[in-house]
């Protein structure tokens, strides 16, 4: 769990800098080891990182040669496939799960998040293109929010971040009030705060001067009808795929875990992980 947050500013002047001390200050417990910032331009990067892969050279903003900033909370967890295999011509400075982002950028432009397997959120500059690509995993695992005002656009990891500091007010929606009293949550892209929206689930925003300039979002589930097979062929086909999705979830630096709330998804999940790592 890192923190990410900037801001565009609508006038081309750089954001303050008393207004990323307060972005970072408030993300900060997202990322307890380490911290980063790019202020370019009309365009100001922030991280707090919580390192998990890549402890020596993962730090962020990462930097393509062409100049392209990125700033990313979560997890590629594809990354070995794709520089062993898409990206093998691809001159990498890191180690970073979250560097693939960069090329597969230059190669594909926002059309990059097809081939993109993880949890995250992330923020790319690009300086040629003087743009801001954002995007959130298709099952919105990883949170990001925004708000747009006189200033220009903003976003953060946390709606608080972009309150504390000061690029949107702590105005509450009604409606959304009694949607998270009743859920716990609220739905949509509206957050409980009436200027702070939050990114849709696999949706992708860029952002020019300021203003959303574009928005595309991509599904999560597969196209087309479910498959017809017998119960054997199902359990077999089940205990493929969740031998694989926690295969790569296991893919890190330093050690990992388990919540285990006794039930049957996170029961059948420990069952997989003693497999997996008998020996």
């Amino acid at each position: 769990m890192c923190g990410i947050a900037g801001v565009m500013t609508v006038d081309g002047t750089p954001p303050a800098a008393a207004t990323l001390d307060r972005l970072e200050r408030a993300l900060a417990h997202r990322g307890p080891d380490g911290h980063g910032r790019l202020v370019r331009g009309d365009t100001a990067l922030v991280h707090t990182r919580l390192a998990i892969i890549d402890l020596t050279t993962g730090d962020q903003p990462l930097f393509d040669k062409g100049g392209a900033a990125l700033v990313a909370n979560g997890e590629i967890y594809n990354h070995p496939e794709l520089r062993q295999g898409l990206l093998a011509d691809a001159d990498f400075a890191t180690h970073s799960d979250c560097e693939t982002i960069l090329p597969l950028y230059r190669r594909y432009g926002l059309d990059c998040l097809a081939h993109l397997r993880g949890m995250y959120a992330f923020a790319l500059h690009d300086p040629d293109a003087g743009s801001l690509f954002l995007a959130r995993d298709p099952f919105g695992i990883k949170p990001l929010y925004y708000t747009e005002g006189a200033f220009g656009f903003a976003f953060a990891s946390e709606p608080q971040a972009l309150i504390a500091a000061g690029l949107a007010a702590a105005e509450v929606e009604r409606r959304a009030v009694g949607e998270l009293l009743q859920l716990q949550f609220t739905t949509g892209a509206d957050s409980i705060f009436k200027d702070i929206h939050r990114l849709l689930p696999g949706e992708a925003l860029l952002v020019k001067g300021g203003r959303v300039t574009e928005r595309r979002r991509q599904p999560a589930l597969p196209a087309g009808r479910p498959k017809a097979m017998s119960e054997v062929a199902a359990l077999a086909e089940l205990d493929r795929v969740l031998t694989d999705s926690v295969l790569v979830h296991q893919r890190s630096d330093v050690p990992y875990g388990l919540f285990l709330s006794s039930g049957i998804d996170s029961t059948a999940i420990l069952a997989v992980m003693a497999r997996l790592n008998d020996s």
